[in-house]
């Protein structure tokens, strides 16, 4: 009896505190929600929803204005200020003019920055103040400074570079950065281009665009769909490209456990399973492989709100858990067709073996044993 004793003992150690990096695959069905109490139900793959419900199906609400909210015309101001770079070009369109003596008709004079004091200083014409003017004033001043010396003289101002009229441009981008605003009027895609395009994918990227105290977002596939999305930007605006990929998290008997990032949509739960290395041989279950999500729940506003809100669906969330058995080859089938949420966590537990037996090696360690003195202490 005395030798059956210790057994016992371990045994209802074992019941009550097993040691496990993860619940028992018994403690599934015995899960309830912590908000209603109700119990979980835990569904076999094969009663599964293949697609999952996605909060909207285009990854935002219609309601929602998104960039709209500060749609404008663009920007189409014109003046000079200082730092502008502008490029100068001048003809003479006469027989005897100062170009009579070359093949040319044109003459570029180069580039010319507009200096602190709003001037700039331009060969045959001297010093201008070109400060708040127009380009084609400046042309008109350019072309008579010429007269004395050029039978029919025009010229051509071009503005090259405009320093204080750009945007930025950072976040998940290949190339962030400041851009000048042109006379064509950049759009937020054109920003996106500019600065090398996201680097993730438009389904899991979203653009924010802030301008002095307001600010507003968008998912960039909406932006590439919705034109009234696509708003012109304006002087000093800031665009942000920002990474939301959705993702799963994988821990248990798994070969290669944390969160990994996908494509919504696009990866099933095969593919999932593969990206976390499959089951451990030594300690899975092959049996009790779960997932868990929490599942979207529609339900019209109510009546107080229905006046306001016609037609608008609230929702809520509830967990299901999905069990899938590896030793049944029907589920390989499914696991091809079953698609990931964002937010689901695969978990595999350890089989009842495996639980055992760390927790016999451990009444099987040796007490630790005292530290010897240090020298010279009593």
């Amino acid at each position: 009896m005395r030798k059956l004793a210790p057994c016992v003992y371990v045994a209802v150690l074992s019941a009550c505190a097993a040691p496990s990096d993860g619940p028992a695959a018994g403690r599934f069905y015995d899960a309830t929600d912590p908000q209603t109490g109700q119990k979980i139900p835990v569904v076999r793959l094969a009663n599964a929803p293949m697609e999952p419900f996605n909060v909207a199906p285009l990854g935002y609400s219609a309601a929602d204005p998104g960039l709209s909210v500060l749609r404008s015309t663009g920007f189409a101001d014109s003046r000079l200020r200082r730092g502008d770079v502008i490029e100068v070009t001048i003809l003479d369109t006469g027989e005897e003019g100062m170009f009579s003596s070359t093949q040319s008709k044109t003459l570029n004079l180069g580039r010319f920055t507009v200096d602190s004091a709003g001037t700039v200083t331009l060969p045959f014409v001297g010093k201008q103040r070109v400060l708040e003017s127009s380009p084609e004033a400046l042309q008109a001043r350019i072309a008579s400074g010429l007269k004395g010396s050029a039978v029919n003289p025009q010229a051509v101002v071009s503005v090259v570079d405009k320093p204080t009229t750009g945007f930025t441009v950072n976040g998940d981008v290949r190339a962030a950065g400041r851009f000048p605003l042109t006379a064509r009027k950049e759009r937020v895609l054109d920003a996106v281009a500019l600065a090398g395009g996201a680097s993730s994918a438009p389904t899991a990227a979203t653009v924010t665009v802030i301008r002095g105290k307001q600010k507003a977002s968008a998912p960039l596939e909406r932006v590439i769909n919705e034109d009234r999305q696509n708003i012109y930007l304006l002087p000093e605006d800031q665009v942000y490209i920002g990474k939301d990929a959705p993702s799963f998290t994988a821990f248990g008997a798994f070969k290669s456990v944390g969160e990994f990032e996908f494509e919504p949509g696009k990866l099933t739960l095969m593919q999932a399973f593969s990206r976390a290395g499959g089951l451990l041989d030594d300690r899975a279950d092959a049996s009790n492989f779960y997932v868990v999500r929490n599942q979207p729940v529609y339900s019209q506003v109510a009546a107080a709100n229905a006046a306001k809100n016609p037609g608008t669906a609230v929702m809520t969330t509830k967990p299901a858990i999905y069990r899938v058995d590896m030793k049944d080859v029907a589920n390989l089938s499914l696991m091809q067709r079953f698609k990931m949420a964002d937010g689901d966590i695969l978990y595999a537990s350890n089989s009842g073996l495996v639980d055992f037996a760390k927790l016999f090696t451990i009444y099987q360690k040796s007490a630790p044993t005292a530290a010897a003195p240090l020298p010279g202490s009593n």
